[in-house]
Protein backbone atom coordinates (compact mmCIF):
# COMPACT_ATOMS: atom_id res chain seq x y z
CA UNK A 1 0.00 0.00 0.00
CA UNK A 2 1.58 3.11 -0.82
CA UNK A 3 1.67 5.61 2.25
CA UNK A 4 0.01 8.89 1.59
CA UNK A 5 1.49 11.90 0.02
CA UNK A 6 4.33 9.26 -0.89
CA UNK A 7 5.63 10.01 -4.00
CA UNK A 8 5.83 7.66 -6.97
CA UNK A 9 8.12 8.40 -9.74
CA UNK A 10 8.38 7.16 -13.40
CA UNK A 11 11.07 6.35 -15.47
CA UNK A 12 10.53 4.48 -19.24
CA UNK A 13 12.10 1.22 -17.25
CA UNK A 14 11.37 1.86 -13.52
CA UNK A 15 8.77 2.86 -11.19
CA UNK A 16 9.87 4.18 -7.46
CA UNK A 17 7.26 3.73 -4.75
CA UNK A 18 7.04 4.02 -0.90
CA UNK A 19 8.71 0.43 -0.15
CA UNK A 20 6.76 -2.56 1.43
CA UNK A 21 6.43 -5.60 3.32
CA UNK A 22 7.12 -7.50 -0.02
CA UNK A 23 10.54 -5.55 -0.52
CA UNK A 24 11.65 -7.31 2.38
CA UNK A 25 13.19 -10.63 1.10
CA UNK A 26 14.68 -8.47 -1.79
CA UNK A 27 16.46 -6.56 0.55
CA UNK A 28 17.59 -9.24 2.34
CA UNK A 29 18.88 -10.80 -0.38
CA UNK A 30 20.88 -7.26 -1.12
CA UNK A 31 21.90 -6.41 2.43
CA UNK A 32 22.90 -9.71 2.63
CA UNK A 33 25.54 -10.01 -0.73
CA UNK A 34 28.64 -8.99 0.77
CA UNK A 35 30.01 -7.17 -1.95
CA UNK A 36 27.56 -4.92 -1.78
CA UNK A 37 26.83 -4.49 1.47
CA UNK A 38 30.49 -3.49 1.76
CA UNK A 39 30.39 -1.23 -1.32
CA UNK A 40 27.14 0.67 0.30
CA UNK A 41 29.13 0.33 3.55
CA UNK A 42 26.01 -1.27 5.16
CA UNK A 43 26.87 -3.82 8.18
CA UNK A 44 24.80 -7.21 6.90
CA UNK A 45 22.06 -7.90 8.85
CA UNK A 46 21.85 -10.93 10.63
CA UNK A 47 18.66 -12.09 9.58
CA UNK A 48 15.48 -11.59 7.54
CA UNK A 49 13.99 -10.23 10.65
CA UNK A 50 15.98 -6.84 10.33
CA UNK A 51 13.94 -6.11 7.14
CA UNK A 52 10.75 -5.32 9.42
CA UNK A 53 13.25 -2.81 11.22
CA UNK A 54 14.27 -1.49 7.93
CA UNK A 55 11.23 -0.90 6.70
CA UNK A 56 9.50 0.71 10.25
CA UNK A 57 12.64 3.34 9.77
CA UNK A 58 12.13 3.78 6.70
CA UNK A 59 8.63 4.79 7.25
CA UNK A 60 9.35 6.62 10.14
CA UNK A 61 12.17 8.91 8.44
CA UNK A 62 9.41 9.87 5.53
CA UNK A 63 7.11 10.49 7.95
CA UNK A 64 9.45 12.62 10.31
CA UNK A 65 10.54 14.51 7.01
CA UNK A 66 13.44 12.93 7.11
CA UNK A 67 13.82 11.18 4.10
CA UNK A 68 12.01 9.83 1.36
CA UNK A 69 13.58 6.24 0.57
CA UNK A 70 11.88 4.90 -2.73
CA UNK A 71 12.25 0.81 -3.78
CA UNK A 72 12.99 0.68 -7.35
CA UNK A 73 10.73 -1.61 -9.29
CA UNK A 74 11.94 -2.51 -12.68
CA UNK A 75 9.71 -3.97 -15.56
CA UNK A 76 9.54 -7.68 -15.84
CA UNK A 77 11.23 -8.32 -12.51
CA UNK A 78 9.44 -9.69 -9.83
CA UNK A 79 10.54 -7.84 -6.22
CA UNK A 80 12.15 -4.30 -5.93
CA UNK A 81 16.13 -4.30 -7.75
CA UNK A 82 17.21 -1.45 -5.14
CA UNK A 83 16.30 1.62 -3.27
CA UNK A 84 17.07 4.93 -3.73
CA UNK A 85 17.35 7.33 -0.64
CA UNK A 86 17.02 11.58 -0.36
CA UNK A 87 18.04 12.38 3.24
CA UNK A 88 17.17 16.23 4.21
CA UNK A 89 19.41 18.16 5.70
CA UNK A 90 18.73 18.69 9.59
CA UNK A 91 20.00 22.38 9.68
CA UNK A 92 19.78 23.17 5.75
CA UNK A 93 16.30 22.46 4.30
CA UNK A 94 17.39 23.16 0.48
CA UNK A 95 19.97 20.19 0.53
CA UNK A 96 19.86 16.58 0.82
CA UNK A 97 22.27 13.63 0.37
CA UNK A 98 21.46 10.80 -2.39
CA UNK A 99 21.87 7.17 -1.88
CA UNK A 100 21.54 4.29 -3.63
CA UNK A 101 21.88 0.47 -3.74
CA UNK A 102 21.07 -1.80 -6.47
CA UNK A 103 20.60 -5.79 -6.16
CA UNK A 104 24.26 -7.25 -8.32
CA UNK A 105 21.84 -8.81 -10.88
CA UNK A 106 20.94 -5.17 -11.93
CA UNK A 107 24.56 -3.70 -12.25
CA UNK A 108 25.88 -2.18 -15.58
CA UNK A 109 22.97 -1.51 -17.12
CA UNK A 110 22.39 2.03 -16.81
CA UNK A 111 19.63 1.06 -14.01
CA UNK A 112 21.07 3.48 -11.35
CA UNK A 113 21.60 6.37 -13.27
CA UNK A 114 18.14 6.70 -14.53
CA UNK A 115 16.64 6.16 -11.12
CA UNK A 116 18.96 8.82 -9.79
CA UNK A 117 18.32 11.06 -12.43
CA UNK A 118 14.41 10.98 -11.65
CA UNK A 119 15.21 11.34 -8.06
CA UNK A 120 17.26 14.61 -8.91
CA UNK A 121 14.91 16.34 -10.81
CA UNK A 122 12.04 15.26 -8.48
CA UNK A 123 14.38 17.10 -5.82
CA UNK A 124 15.07 20.45 -7.75
CA UNK A 125 12.19 20.74 -9.62
CA UNK A 126 9.48 19.77 -7.17
CA UNK A 127 10.97 20.04 -3.37
CA UNK A 128 13.32 23.75 -4.95
CA UNK A 129 16.73 21.73 -3.68
CA UNK A 130 19.53 24.00 -4.11
CA UNK A 131 22.26 21.07 -3.50
CA UNK A 132 22.08 17.09 -3.06
CA UNK A 133 25.50 15.58 -2.12
CA UNK A 134 26.79 11.96 -2.32
CA UNK A 135 29.46 9.97 -1.22
CA UNK A 136 30.90 6.56 -2.82
CA UNK A 137 33.43 4.40 -1.60
CA UNK A 138 37.15 5.10 -3.36
CA UNK A 139 36.92 1.36 -4.39
CA UNK A 140 33.30 1.56 -5.77
CA UNK A 141 34.03 3.14 -9.44
CA UNK A 142 30.30 2.08 -10.99
CA UNK A 143 29.18 4.76 -8.39
CA UNK A 144 31.89 7.76 -8.77
CA UNK A 145 30.96 7.01 -12.61
CA UNK A 146 27.42 7.43 -12.21
CA UNK A 147 27.72 10.43 -9.92
CA UNK A 148 30.23 11.76 -12.77
CA UNK A 149 27.21 11.12 -15.49
CA UNK A 150 24.86 13.25 -13.45
CA UNK A 151 27.40 16.27 -13.23
CA UNK A 152 27.89 15.91 -9.44
CA UNK A 153 31.37 17.66 -8.63
CA UNK A 154 34.28 16.71 -6.55
CA UNK A 155 34.47 18.12 -2.77
CA UNK A 156 36.40 16.23 -1.46
CA UNK A 157 38.54 12.85 -0.53
CA UNK A 158 38.28 11.72 3.24
CA UNK A 159 38.08 8.90 5.57
CA UNK A 160 35.34 7.28 7.46
CA UNK A 161 35.82 7.06 10.57
CA UNK A 162 34.12 4.17 11.29
CA UNK A 163 35.54 1.56 9.65
CA UNK A 164 38.81 3.60 8.10
CA UNK A 165 37.34 3.05 4.47
CA UNK A 166 38.46 5.87 1.58
CA UNK A 167 35.24 7.81 0.71
CA UNK A 168 34.80 10.72 -1.96
CA UNK A 169 32.16 13.45 -1.43
CA UNK A 170 30.30 15.00 -4.14
CA UNK A 171 27.82 17.81 -5.22
CA UNK A 172 25.30 18.74 -7.35
CA UNK A 173 23.57 22.43 -6.87
CA UNK A 174 20.50 23.12 -8.38
CA UNK A 175 20.40 26.45 -10.27
CA UNK A 176 23.82 25.46 -12.23
CA UNK A 177 23.04 21.79 -12.64
CA UNK A 178 23.82 19.76 -15.61
CA UNK A 179 21.30 19.79 -18.41
CA UNK A 180 21.78 16.02 -18.39
CA UNK A 181 18.81 16.30 -16.01
CA UNK A 182 16.38 17.50 -17.63
CA UNK A 183 15.04 14.09 -18.41
CA UNK A 184 15.76 14.41 -21.96
CA UNK A 185 18.85 11.94 -22.47
CA UNK A 186 18.47 8.30 -23.23
CA UNK A 187 17.14 5.89 -20.48
CA UNK A 188 20.48 3.63 -20.65
CA UNK A 189 22.75 6.39 -20.17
Amino acid sequence: MEAAGFPRLTTPRLVLRAPEERDIPAWFARATDVESASLAGDPAPADISAGKRWLARSRRRFLDGKAIQWSIDHDGVAGAIGTITLSFDAVYAEAATLGFVLGRAHWGQGLGTEAAREVLRYGFETLSLEQVTAEAVERNPASLRLLAKLGFRHVESFVDESDGERCERFALDGNGRSSRLAGHMSPGF
